[in-house]
């Protein structure tokens, strides 16, 4: 991923303005980036490590299954997405630059922009903690504000450059986007659904659980991003507007700026295989 790549310019500006872990890899698998928020579980800073070539950070930063089994290189999911073109989500074990083993979770994407290039992957980690909070909850202010923060502007511009389905709420819950990607998840564009839409993203897709109960507003992955102020991983199903019903995985994390500001959530999704979830 050439460094003169709008969409890396742009997810290196996001990864730095926001407290979710961000990992950013090249086609090749090279190391290009990773943000602040990162560094507790890498265990190093990347003003001191700098772009690393993918036979540098391998054996630096160790991956293993919650066994303790070591992974191969295909078995990590950044290399797993940049390899198969589709996301992944685990659990496991990591070994970062200081020597500390460190359990965590997370998903890595490819990034594909619209004309189907692959610039990389990304991947976003949290510590798998039990389900810590990595903000505070949003203010009042922050809530009911339309006056779009620089991270939202950023995040909903990637978003319409990628080929992931993405979404994009406020902190007040208000759907603000969804991209071009997710367009054939929900069978109707958009603008479409700014201009049609009268009952809200919620009630106009009825997600639901996997056994087919009506998922509650305050189960849903984007809502407990949001209002939890945490990273979370689901299995949901959700009706089209085209009449489809779909299974979907979605990791839905905080936007929560350097600052502690609560921005609202974003949310990844794709239709889900019939295998297992993990990277394995």
């Amino acid at each position: 991923m050439a460094e003169s790549n709008v969409e890396t310019v742009l997810l290196k500006q996001l990864a730095s303005c926001l407290a979710m872990p961000m990992f950013v890899l090249g086609p090749e698998g090279e190391l290009l980036f990773f943000n602040e928020s990162a560094e507790p579980i890498i265990g190093g800073r990347f003003e001191e490590t700098g772009m690393l070539r993918t036979e540098e950070w391998l054996p630096m930063i160790q991956t293993t299954d919650e066994s303790g089994i070591p992974f191969k290189d295909e078995q990590r999911p950044l290399l797993g997405a940049l390899q198969r073109r589709e996301p992944t989500y685990g659990r496991f074990f990591v070994q970062g630059f200081d020597g500390r083993h460190r359990r965590i979770e997370g998903t890595a994407i490819p990034l594909v922009d619209l004309a189907g290039r692959l610039l990389g992957a990304l991947g976003i980690f949290w510590e798998a903690d039990g389900g810590e909070k990595v903000g505070s909850a949003p203010s009042p202010a922050a809530s009911h504000t339309r006056q779009y923060a620089v991270e939202t502007i950023l995040t909903q511009r990637l978003a319409s450059k990628l080929a992931i389905p993405i979404f994009l709420a406020d902190a007040s819950g208000r759907l603000l986007y969804f991209n071009t990607a997710a367009e054939p998840l929900l069978g109707q564009s958009f603008e479409d659904f700014q201009r049609n839409s009268r009952e809200g993203a919620y009630a106009t897709f009825r997600p639901a659980n996997m056994d087919g109960s009506l998922m509650k507003p305050e189960e849903h992955p984007m809502w407990i991003a949001r209002v939890q102020c945490r990273p979370v991983h689901r299995r949901i199903r959700i009706h089209g507007l085209d009449g489809v019903e779909r299974q979907l995985e979605v990791t839905a994390i905080p936007l929560i700026g350097q600052s502690g500001r609560m921005l609202g959530a974003c949310g990844l999704f794709w239709e889900a295989g019939g295998g297992s979830s993990g990277p394995t």
